[in-house]
């Protein structure tokens, strides 16, 4: 039998089928961020009970609140960004306090027990089979529907499916993301982005992932006509090209900073090295790099101004994918300038006064992506299949 958690009994669970734990499993998260409804609008409608007859589940399927304080208010967050917490710091917190004492610092805390309660929960039992997570998503810009997530192979191969543009990297630019622990415990997960906030489009797009998800987990079939009406969906009308993108820099946006991103800016709109692309605390924020503008902040809470992406060669895709595959990246951790964080893991340390010669572009061929804020002169390299 499910475990009891698992039912549409929690508050957490919108909706719950339950089949043989050796089928596939499909995890939705939806409302991590509480100015982002449409994902929680799409799936009620998608799953409501007269529309479940028609799906003929051959696996398992699970939709999880994130952030319901939060939803409530329909603000981003109460207390800090539900998105950005997911730390083992603060899961060791979470796990050891009984959750009926009060005493969390802040709502968010609490918001992250209940989810990771549910997340290892699904993991224990249906973990041994085959598994996808995917957080959704809108943006606080005009925007056609993309993909972000961490580059790992499992990943790509996924996202390969979806005709959207294709994010790699976001996890080396931000402090703990839900997708980045779910693929810390070994399992693929993609972030999905459907469209600003309040375009009745994105729930449209949110429905079509879903759907699209589950026929290529095996969890539902589908004919030919409905996958390319549901493709369609997701398929942009701007001339922004699907396929795959590198994130260039991200731009930090402080707690006490007055940020105002220029009016006009979507994503994936290009951009020259020069470009004046805001203004923070009264001075002009100039652009550094040529490529595209992504995820710029028109919203009043955020810690991320903007990104600038660009176009990833299908060589340097192929190249990594096959370097991956070699004895090359297991060398890389005994170089000097390199340690273990810790004695097993996929987390190490690295002096790049020492491996001055490594840089960014051989460590994403290899598979590494680099967290900056480790220690003083050192940076964190986390190792992802």
């Amino acid at each position: 039998m499910p475990d009891t958690l698992l039912t549409t009994d929690n508050p957490r669970v919108l909706f719950a089928h339950h089949q043989k734990v050796d089928l596939p499993t499909l995890v939705v998260i939806v409302g991590i961020h509480g100015n982002e409804p449409a994902s929680v609008h799409a799936m009620e409608a998608l799953f409501k009970d007269k529309n479940i007859p028609k799906f003929d589940f051959k696996g398992n399927v699970f939709i999880l609140k994130g952030n319901a304080e939060a939803l409530k208010f329909q603000q981003r967050f109460i207390g800090k960004d539900l998105n950005r917490i997911w730390t083992s710091e603060n899961l060791q917190l979470v796990r050891m306090k009984n959750m009926e004492e009060p005493g969390f610092s802040y709502p968010e805390l609490k918001e992250l027990a209940l989810l990771d309660q549910l997340i290892t929960t699904i993991v224990a039992i249906y973990g041994s089979g085959k598994i996808l997570f995917t957080d959704l998503h809108t943006t606080s810009s005009e925007s056609c529907a993309f993909l972000p997530f961490n580059d790992t192979l499992p990943n790509r191969k996924m996202a390969k499916h979806f005709p959207v543009p294709l994010v790699l990297g976001i996890e080396e630019y931000l402090d703990g993301p839900l997708m980045s622990h779910i693929n810390d415990l070994g399992f693929p997960a993609l972030g999905f982005e459907a469209g600003k906030h309040d375009d009745p489009q994105s729930a449209k797009r949110h429905k079509a992932f879903i759907k699209l998800c589950m026929f290529h987990l095996g969890i539902i079939e589908m004919s030919d006509a409905d996958i390319e009406k549901e493709e369609m969906l997701l398929k942009n009308t701007l001339g922004i090209k699907s396929g795959f993108y590198e994130i260039l820099c991200r731009y930090p946006v402080g707690p006490d900073q007055s940020f105002e991103m220029r009016p006009g800016f979507k994503n994936f709109n290009p951009i020259k090295k020069g470009h004046e692309l805001a203004r923070n605390n009264g001075f002009p924020v100039i652009s550094q790099h040529k490529g595209m503008v992504f995820l710029p902040l028109y919203q009043s809470k955020g810690q991320d101004g903007f990104f600038i992406v660009k176009p990833v060669s299908s060589f340097w895709l192929w190249l990594s994918s096959w370097l991956r595959r070699t004895f090359l990246p297991d060398l890389l951790p005994l170089l000097p300038g390199i340690s273990r964080k810790e004695p097993s893991g996929n987390r190490y340390l690295v002096n790049p006064a020492i491996a001055r010669w490594l840089n960014k572009e051989i460590f994403h061929l290899l598979g590494f992506r680099i967290h900056y804020k480790a220690l003083k002169n050192q940076w964190e390299i986390i190792k992802r299949d």
